[in-house]
């Protein structure tokens, strides 16, 4: 194996590596932080402080993982040639239908539940938001995080499964 194919797969594991331990921070260590340490306004500062860094941070990752995976695809195309559609297609559809899974929850957290909270534009994180939406949201976007995981891991396995087509021969 190429120092080039070493390199697409480091580019492809570190961004899911940052990106699973963005959600595991998010889920195991910043929402029990909160509740357990943190009262009143501090608590929600630091929720929605949380939430406006930890959403788009992961949504890069996801991002910068489908775009390694697509790099790293391109040397099984070359070396399988037709092949390549009968070896890979079905782990790929699979591996592809879960990571699909965990871009929409990490787009619904994002922007269908943590701009209710952080706010948009220019006036982000200035205004005043009531505790109780700010813990409801919180506890939504913990779950689909603990969600993601799962399924971040699940994907994992079937990327395995999909590296063990034999063109390294």
């Amino acid at each position: 194996m190429s120092v080039k194919s070493y390199l697409l797969i480091l580019f492809h594991l570190v961004p899911w590596s940052l990106g699973m331990g963005a959600v595991f921070y998010f889920a195991f260590i910043a929402v029990p932080l909160a509740n357990r340490f943190l009262t009143g306004e501090t608590r929600v500062k630091f929720i929605r402080w949380n939430i406006k860094y930890y959403s788009p941070f992961f949504l890069l990752m996801l991002s910068i993982v489908v775009v390694t995976g697509a790099w790293r695809l391109t040397d099984y195309k070359i070396v399988l040639g037709l092949q390549y559609f009968q070896d890979v297609s079905t782990v790929l559809i699979i591996k592809l239908c879960l990571f699909f899974v965990v871009y929409i929850l990490a787009a619904y957290q994002s922007f269908g539940l943590g701009l209710k909270v952080t706010g948009q534009g220019d006036k982000a994180m200035e205004d005043t938001v009531d505790a109780a939406v700010v813990d409801g949201v919180f506890k939504k976007m913990r779950w689909i995080a603990i969600i993601n995981l799962i399924v971040m891991t699940a994907t994992a396995y079937v990327g395995l499964e999909l590296s063990r087509i034999p063109y390294f021969q």
